[in-house]
Formats: structure tokens, sequence, C-alpha cells
């Protein structure tokens, strides 16, 4: 299974009438250029969560960064770097699987 589609049923299963009304998924450009992106852990077996990383710098078109805090995956990199960030934040949830769910 893809990433994306991968994303797309995580996000369905936690859409139950209230959670998806003051939580969801954003993926936005930033002027870097790259992206930047929020995924909320309310109400979700990982909203206790805290990963602290640095920036990732291989070059000036070649960074990223990852961090859970606030009950929020909250990533950004390079415009490369999409795929791989949305990869990142499955394996967080993968290897916290031990969460139930």
């Amino acid at each position: 299974m893809n990433v994306i589609n991968w994303i797309e049923n995580w996000f369905a299963y936690k859409c139950n009438g209230d959670w998806e009304h003051e939580n969801g998924i954003e993926i936005v450009s930033v002027s870097n250029p790259g992206w930047y992106i929020t995924i909320d852990l309310r109400n979700t077996p990982l909203e206790n969560l805290q990963i602290d990383n640095d920036t990732i710098e291989h070059s000036e078109n070649d960074w990223y960064f990852y961090i859970v805090k606030d009950a929020k995956y909250l990533a950004s990199g390079d415009t490369t770097k999409l795929e791989f960030l949305l990869e990142k934040f499955k394996e967080l949830v993968e290897q916290n699987s031990k969460i139930k769910e």
C-alpha cells in the first residue's frame, strides 16, 4: 500500500463524527521552497507522544525535520521530501502500534 492510501485509511479510521471537526491533516507549500505538514493526534493513542529532532540539512536544497509535540506531528522539508515525511509519520504510527489505534 502506498503512503497516500495509508494516510487516507488512517484519516478515515479517525473520523468518527467528532474527531474530524477539530482535527485533521494539513499539507502546505512553503517559500523555502518545500512542504509543511501538520497531523493532529488529539484523541488518538499517540496524543502524548513527544519527539524532538533537529533539522537534517545536507545542503540548501536537501533538508527536513519532523517533531511530535502538543499532540501534533509537525514536519517540513524541501520540495522532494513530501512522500518521505508522510512515510516518517507512518513509521511513527507503526512503531507505536502497541498503543492500539
